[in-house]
């Protein structure tokens, strides 16, 4: 009896990864490398994740609301806590203590 030959076979697992690592590859340079907005506060670097429950009415009219400005959700409750921020600080008893914590806290 002869020994059988597979060294002319090529593992389907292999080709099936070479294909992946081509297709990979093709839809890298397809892709566009966004930067981040930079934030308005120069001496701001990076910016901080920060999770929050909505209710799936608030979810959903922000998003909604988002595709039609044509903005994303994350901008629009930026944009409100930056003007919450700044309404705060009119006043200028609860400015002064809010900047004496940041310096402490911060």
């Amino acid at each position: 009896m002869t020994k059988k030959d597979f060294s002319n076979m090529t593992n389907p697992a292999d080709t099936y990864m070479d294909e992946m690592v081509s297709a990979t590859k093709a839809q890298a340079k397809q892709t566009t490398n966004h930067k981040a907005k930079s934030s308005e506060n120069s001496s701001e670097s990076r910016s901080q994740h920060a999770s929050f429950l909505l209710t799936p009415t608030t979810a959903n009219s922000l998003k909604m609301i988002a595709k039609l400005e044509g903005t994303s959700a994350n901008n629009i409750v930026n944009q409100l806590l930056d003007e919450y921020v700044a309404n705060y600080r009119t006043n200028k008893a609860k400015a002064k203590k809010l900047d004496q914590a940041l310096e402490l806290f911060s």
